[in-house]
């Protein structure tokens, strides 16, 4: 999670309001006030009658923010060997202790305790070298309860990371559940989310990731009306809903802010660690979490390793010893290395999110298998799904209601019985997937034109778009079903059942909202009103049935 400056000249009406490339950067450790929702100039104006730039400088050094939703799941022993391993190779780390739960960085590293700040703050900021060739260490002092202006310490700090002479600078921010804690992390370059295998921490984990969302939404949004809109369907939610669900009761509602949820919701990616394993299935968690969110948050989480249980672990922290120089070939201290590399590999660039493959809520996304799955790929992962799902499954916690799982689980089992049928795979899969090249016949560009076509409907900005409708508006433009089908790559079954409003032949809402998508624009109708529309109805039709939408 990445922030850069966004043009806050670019405000836009409500209904057209889009995301930036990403969201904009703040202050890394920035007290929040109540003038979060002011207009930025506002904002601005009064940083600089304090005498501070308002324009954040270009920090050289890459970030990286260790955080965790609760205490105790191992966040500075994580961030310090990180630290450790980034001077190892030959990198300048500057590592920083902004935990406000309690500092306490020096002690892993063997460092003199830091003094304590006086009320003009001037010990703050200054960074101290350590044993470890090419590794300093700067303390936040945020533990502390410093006197003077409110949010002094955090600017102060904020200014010595901007400024350090370093290739990375290693945040340790503790629990990092408060708005200030978040919006480091998210202002970061590269950020980890710790957590442990236990139910209250990952119930607590994922509060953190819908609160993570939130704020990431609130930052990234430029128009003022826009966020406070959106904010305020979030409170009406409940304060911190799941990004899926704040996007459907949108795309329900009709509101065009569906898009600007939806947009952010694709490019949120938190990296998680699964910190002190201790069971086999412990070192499954993680991609057990990974699919769990992504199918009830909406957002794809990217797991970046874990951490093994290691006595060895406290052992060095007692000796006050770093584990990557005291034991550098246990378990624990390889687990540290990988998180490593594969933090570099993103920043690089050479490791992405995995691309989604197949159509979504389709039944190859729910089983997570690739459209040429052999029958003996299916049966495994419908056995890993179902154990993601099972009743007492430790990735749901406090994620699922239980009829939610109900409702999920008989939808696992439908997609595993058609995916092991030939005579059901095969015409399923021609309905959901593009035709391929090789196997698409020549179709004719337009319906006969022995009789003359029929008249146009009337259409309005308001339009309530149904399937006879869409049927109407192709014929009276003389474009066969079969060329909607070559245009669209969506396949004539469904393009049928879409005229014929066949409500129970159509896969979920978030795929048919597609196929209109792209019927609108073969047609050359207005795309985000057919879409609206014609899906509102079709959720309404499952409503009334007693499906899930």
């Amino acid at each position: 999670m990445a922030g850069q400056n966004a043009d806050s000249r670019g405000g836009r009406e409500r209904g057209d309001a889009t995301l930036p490339s990403a969201p904009p950067e703040v202050d890394l450790f920035r007290e929040p006030g109540d003038d979060d929702d002011a207009p930025r100039d506002r904002r601005d104006a009064r940083h600089e009658a304090e005498g501070e730039r308002t324009t954040p400088r270009v920090r050289p050094a890459c970030t990286i923010a260790v955080g965790g939703s609760k205490g105790g799941v191992g966040t500075s022993v994580v961030a310090a060997n990180l630290a450790l391993y980034l001077a190892s190779i030959g990198r300048r780390v500057l590592l920083v202790d902004a935990d406000p739960g309690g500092a306490n960085l020096h002690t892993l590293v063997g460092a003199p305790s830091p003094t304590r700040p006086r009320a003009d703050n001037r010990a703050v900021g200054r960074p101290v070298d350590t044993q470890i060739q090419g590794l300093r260490l700067l303390w936040g002092a945020l533990d502390e309860g410093l006197r003077g202006r409110r949010g002094g310490g955090r600017r102060k700090l904020a200014r010595a990371v901007e400024s350090a002479e370093a290739d990375y600078v290693v945040l340790d921010l503790g629990k990092c559940t408060s708005r200030g804690g978040i919006d480091a992390l998210l202002s970061a370059d590269l950020s980890l989310i710790l957590t442990l295998p236990e139910p209250t921490a990952l119930e607590s984990a994922y509060r953190f990731v819908r609160r993570a969302f939130l704020r990431y939404l609130h930052r990234s949004v430029i128009d003022q009306p826009t966020r406070l809109a959106l904010m305020q369907k979030a409170r009406e939610l409940g304060g911190a809903p799941a990004p899926l669900d704040l996007w459907r009761t949108l795309e329900d509602d009709g509101d065009p802010l569906a898009e600007v949820v939806r947009d952010a919701m694709e490019r949120f990616h938190p990296n998680l660690v699964i910190s002190q394993t201790r069971l086999r299935a412990d070192l499954e968690l993680g991609d057990q979490v990974r699919s769990a969110a992504r199918r009830r948050l909406g957002i794809g989480i990217e797991y970046l390793g874990h951490v093994e249980y290691d006595d060895t672990v406290w052992s060095c922290v007692r000796a006050r010893r770093l584990l990557l120089i005291e034991s550098p070939g246990t378990k624990a201290s390889k687990n540290v290395e990988k998180i490593a590399r594969r933090l570099l590999a993103l920043q690089t660039g050479k490791r992405k999110p995995p691309a989604r493959t197949v159509p979504p809520e389709s039944h190859h996304d729910l089983l997570e298998v690739d459209r040429g799955a052999t029958d003996e790929e299916v049966r495994r992962a419908f056995k890993r799904v179902r154990d993601i799902y099972a009743e007492d499954a430790l990735a749901c916690y406090s994620l699922f209601e239980p009829h939610e799982l109900e409702v999920l689980r008989a939808r696992l089992e439908e997609a595993y019985d058609v995916l092991l049928d030939p005579v059901r795979r095969k015409p399923y899969e021609l309905s959901v997937f593009p035709p391929s090249e090789e196997h698409e016949e020549p179709v004719p560009a337009r319906m006969s034109h022995n009789e003359p076509l029929p008249p146009p409907p009337e259409l309005t900005p308001d339009t309530d778009y149904t399937g006879a409708l869409l049927r109407a508006v192709r014929e009276s433009q003389g474009i066969s079903l079969r060329d909607v089908s070559a245009r669209t790559k969506v396949g004539l079954p469904y393009l049928e059942a879409i005229e014929g409003d066949a409500f129970d032949a159509l896969p979920a809402p978030v795929y048919v909202r597609g196929f209109v998508t792209e019927i609108a624009k073969a047609l050359k109708l207005d795309a985000a009103q057919v879409a609206r529309t014609y899906v509102r109805r079709y959720r309404r039709h499952l409503e009334e049935r007693g499906k899930s939408a």
